[in-house]
């Protein structure tokens, strides 16, 4: 294979992100409360342009025949290939993914969750019967195959705030920037990778890309375990898109062979527990679906809001796992979706979360205004014209207040700068800008009355407000 054109692919697969899908056309969303609350449109998407799936095509179009067209394979390949990858039933049903696999992989992870390790797959369990409503409604939204629910199943066990050793977070094991690709906020404030709700549908952006891409499930799941740019390297060096050929060179990691079978065998135990003596603890899977959803246009503190509401802190916190701390820092661009159980967002509006106070109105109780004298040290360079301006005030002031004869001043003097002043407490998300509106003066007259080095602030920091006397 021409390297231009696997580099070529390789930008594609990091530049894409959410290619529409290959299965079915869009219909609207239903009614019920899930889909709306688990709609596409509710949450931050990236959009991609037509000129893009097109690239996705030609791209296609230029790889080798050998790995476009494995149809050209002999029948003594074939024949070959049936025998180890035995025929699976296919079925109709198109929220069936109808992987093939290897027979003595998937006996072998079946009995792996059902006897070495039953104890913890049935912890997994009871927390996919918990989210399979939900995540199953986000793929059928998503027109994808219902079964992808298996793999946040063995992904995560769906333990919303599990962590890799390769810092993979939440129930799709998302690293940071495959997570933020698919528009999911991650930053001090925010993880959204541990929200079921959005992390499911970047998942399912993520899969309609795999799809797109390498044209199978098998391959698409076993580039989500091993990453786009290694099964296009196995694809390259195999010269094949076979995903049984590529299993049979053994050109993928022997952990990803075996994913799809893992897959494979926990959707069967999932559904057939009983038979298997597997039983899954009961959650109240409730909580999460008796909710709306409330827009904060204001930065907040979870545990106040909770206490406004008169929900209890766990509660809120269980709604709302992305949530680090309890400060939720929210910008003008960026407003905070926030999940409340039904029933609360009258009760939230009245908080006056939902808009965005104007500067000018916040109150400024803490200020004490009183005639004083501000104490001013003459830095090198400075005059007593400069420093008026500064200030704001005549230079015949100045030079009363400090019984100048004339405007001759040294570097280090201290000069008493005659002014009426308001002492304010800097609070959380205050800068000068902030103050200076408040206040009806200028930045640089809070600097100098305060000696500021820059215009950095902090919370808690009393300063010097300047006006004329």
């Amino acid at each position: 294979m021409k390297k231009p054109t696997i580099l070529l692919l390789s930008i594609l697969v990091s530049s894409c992100s959410h290619i529409g899908p290959l299965i079915g056309e869009k219909t609207q969303h239903p009614k019920a409360n899930i889909a709306s609350l688990t709609s596409n449109k509710t949450y931050e998407s990236v959009r991609i342009e037509d000129t893009q799936v097109k690239v996705v095509k030609e791209v296609k179009q230029k790889l080798p025949k050998k790995i476009v067209e494995t149809k050209k394979s002999t029948n003594q390949d074939k024949s070959f290939l049936e025998k180890i990858f035995p025929a699976v039933a296919k079925s109709t049903n198109k929220n069936a993914l109808n992987l093939r696999y290897k027979e003595k992989h998937y006996k072998f992870w079946k009995k792996y969750f059902s006897k070495r390790e039953k104890a913890r797959f049935e912890r997994h369990m009871g927390n996919g019967v918990k989210f399979e409503e939900i995540v199953k409604s986000v793929l059928k939204e998503h027109k994808l195959p219902t079964d992808l629910f298996y793999v946040g199943l063995i992904e995560s066990g769906y333990n919303t705030h599990i962590r890799s050793h390769a810092s993979a977070v939440g129930p799709w094991q998302f690293i940071k920037g495959t997570g933020k690709r698919y528009g999911l906020k991650i930053d001090r404030y925010l993880d959204e990778r541990r929200n079921i709700y959005k992390a499911s549908h970047a998942a399912a952006g993520y899969f309609k890309d795999l799809y797109n891409i390498f044209g199978s499930w098998e391959l698409a799941l076993c580039a989500y375990n091993a990453g786009e740019y290694r099964i296009i390297n196995a694809i390259r060096r195999g010269n094949t898109r076979d995903y049984r050929e590529l299993v049979r060179k053994k050109l993928i990691p022997r952990e990803t062979i075996n994913y799809v079978p893992k897959v494979a065998a926990a959707k069967y135990l999932f559904e057939n527990r009983k038979k298997y003596g597997l039983k899954a603890k009961k959650y109240d899977s409730e909580v999460y679906l008796n909710v709306e959803e409330v827009v904060a246009k204001k930065s907040f503190s979870i545990s106040k809001i909770s206490k406004a509401l008169n929900i209890s802190l766990k509660k809120m916190r269980v709604l709302n796992p992305e949530i680090k701390k309890d400060w939720v820092a929210v910008t003008r661009r960026r407003p905070f979706k926030l999940l409340v159980p039904k029933g609360y967002t009258s009760k939230f509006a009245r908080l006056n979360y939902s808009k965005r106070s104007k500067v000018a109105k916040r109150s400024v109780t803490q200020t004490i205004s009183r005639k004083v004298s501000s104490v001013y040290k003459v830095k090198r360079g400075d005059n007593l014209i400069e420093i008026s301006k500064k200030f704001g005030l005549p230079v015949r002031k100045i030079k009363k207040a400090n019984r100048l004869r004339s405007s001759k001043i040294m570097i280090g003097q201290r000069l008493k700068i005659p002014m009426t002043i308001s002492r304010y407490r800097v609070r959380r998300g205050d800068n000068l800008t902030v103050i200076a509106r408040k206040f009806k003066t200028s930045i640089n007259k809070i600097v100098a009355a305060n000696n500021l080095r820059g215009h950095r602030i902090y919370k808690g920091q009393k300063l010097i407000i300047p006006s004329e006397s």
